[in-house]
């Protein structure tokens, strides 16, 4: 089967809506599970062509993207889809994701969501992938909106639906629906104001007509409402509030698609307004007081985060938590525009969600085989489950950055460019966070392996579609750690590309 690429960036996004759409027609019994795990099956397939493509062609002519006309009509007057090789990157990410959980997931829902809403459980489940990709590939800003708002919807259903196994996930959705609400709207009044400005919606045109224009207020004050709607979207302390409620509630599979993707889109959002919308000569957004507000709320993200995670009594919550921290690495990098902490962020964009995923499905086999997280029932787990608690060991070291571990590569590269940009402070919070993830790790630890073990009966057995996601995931983690040779080269390309530095 050899993929049309003229269709690629097409295929991307109608795949799984074609999947979403048939899922409360089709989706009965196995069939959902079924249709969702082809449907996403695909779409990796068609996003990881797309990314050996651009990849392929950017060797030979760097800054090399593809753009597809929606309807035949040319940019800027029509919708266009652009992918470059963050986008393509990210997109097989967010697809690959998609997949893995999946796979995971069939017994997991089975147990989780009433019979006879599964079928619209696929449904939401595919529509929110659908917007999430959709959101990385668009070359419109108005359609970044539409797509976040696709995506968000489904996600409040989505968490909502966890209500079967605790009460908070009804509370928890509607405060990611407020909160979220409140983003997406700031987001919408930013593009508005732009165009205002510009009189065009398409991203790259509203550029070019931005650097033939002085920066002044109205520029300013959008930008200022993008920050603030995107800093929820991605959870991004302080405005991280409605995320460790929304995963630990969440159905498992749920939590674990949400940890390895959404906030990835948050921040993909952040970087690309930043880098490819915003950025003119002569306005150095990402310099003096701003890198000191933004680069303020990464360090208290990583501080905070790090020790909530610590004082959970939940291994879910204990994960969510963490989360919060990883996402303030992430956004670090990105903040003192330099080509290795950019870099540095691209990959733990992507080993974060190799690591977060894998470990949030953990949890989610702990909830399958003992229907609980919370840390005082996991008393000597390391002899009653060992692979999954190996499992969770190893992802916990990815966190803390242990030499060989995939963590421990991007932390690299963002304490080398946070060094590099003169933001001693900021790489000092980076290797703090690490010393503190290795406390919450060990809580784990300590827990799992020196104490006596429980007696909560373990039900069920434990399915090979179960653990391969989960060693699939962590292993890859390892593999990259080791050897991460390929993923650094295409993340510095991306990094390179979306910053306009010449290799």
């Amino acid at each position: 089967m050899k993929p049309d690429p003229s269709m690629l960036p097409v295929l991307i996004v109608l795949l799984p809506l074609v999947g979403g759409v048939l899922a409360p027609i089709l989706g009965r019994g196995v069939f959902g599970w079924l249709l969702a795990l082809i449907t996403t099956g695909l779409t990796t397939f068609v996003c990881a062509s797309q990314l050996l493509l651009i990849q392929a062609q950017n060797a030979l002519t760097p800054g090399f993207s593809v753009s597809y006309p929606l309807g035949g009509w040319p940019a800027p007057h029509g919708i266009e889809l652009k992918i470059d090789l963050l986008s393509a990157l990210l997109a097989t990410l967010v697809s690959g994701m998609g997949f893995m959980v999946t796979l995971f997931s069939r017994q997991g829902v089975d147990d989780e969501i009433p019979s006879d809403r599964r079928r619209f459980f696929w449904s939401l489940w595919l529509l929110a992938i659908t917007g999430l990709l959709g959101i990385l590939i668009t070359g419109d800003a108005f359609n970044v909106y539409v797509l976040l708002e696709i995506s968000s919807l489904t996600i409040y259903g989505l968490i909502a639906m966890g209500r079967q196994r605790t009460k908070q996930a009804l509370t928890a959705a509607l405060n990611y629906l407020v909160l979220g609400s409140v983003g997406a709207s700031f987001i919408l009044i930013a593009i508005g104001l732009l165009y205002a400005k510009t009189g065009t919606l398409n991203m790259a045109d509203i550029h070019a007509k931005l650097l033939l224009a002085p920066v002044d207020a109205t520029v300013l004050t959008a930008r200022a409402f993008l920050l603030a709607g995107v800093g929820l979207k991605m959870a991004l302390f302080p405005l991280h509030l409605w995320m460790p409620a929304a995963y630990s509630t969440a159905p498992s599979a749920v939590a674990a698609l949400l940890a390895a993707t959404a906030t990835k889109v948050g921040i993909y959002m952040g970087m690309r307004f930043i880098f490819s919308v915003f950025a003119v000569p002569g306005d150095e957004m990402l310099s003096g007081g701003n890198v000191l507000i933004i680069g303020s709320c990464c360090g208290a993200a990583i501080f905070f985060g790090s020790l909530g995670a610590a004082r959970q009594p939940s291994l879910s919550l204990l994960l969510a938590y963490s989360s919060v921290a990883q996402i303030g690495y992430i956004v670090v990098g990105m903040t003192v525009g330099h080509i290795d902490a950019m870099t540095g962020s691209i990959l733990h964009m992507v080993f974060h969600a190799l690591m977060k995923g894998g470990l949030f499905l953990c949890a989610g086999i702990l909830i399958y085989r003992l229907g609980t997280t919370r840390l005082e029932d996991l008393a000597g787990l390391g002899q009653r489950m060992p692979w999954v608690s190996a499992a969770i060991v190893v992802g916990g070291l990815g966190m803390i950055g242990i030499p060989g571990t995939a963590g421990f590569v991007s932390k690299f590269y963002l304490l080398k460019g946070l060094i590099l940009s003169g933001h001693p402070v900021l790489a000092g919070m980076v290797l703090l966070g690490s010393v503190l993830a290795a406390i919450y790790v060990w809580r784990f630890v300590e827990v799992a392996y020196l104490r006596p073990a429980g007696d909560i009966p373990l039900r069920n057995g434990l399915p090979f579609e179960k653990f391969l996601p989960v060693l699939i995931l962590l292993g890859t983690s390892i593999v990259l750690g080791i050897q991460p040779g390929v993923v650094v080269d295409l993340a510095r390309d991306a990094a390179q590309q979306l910053m306009g530095v010449t290799p």
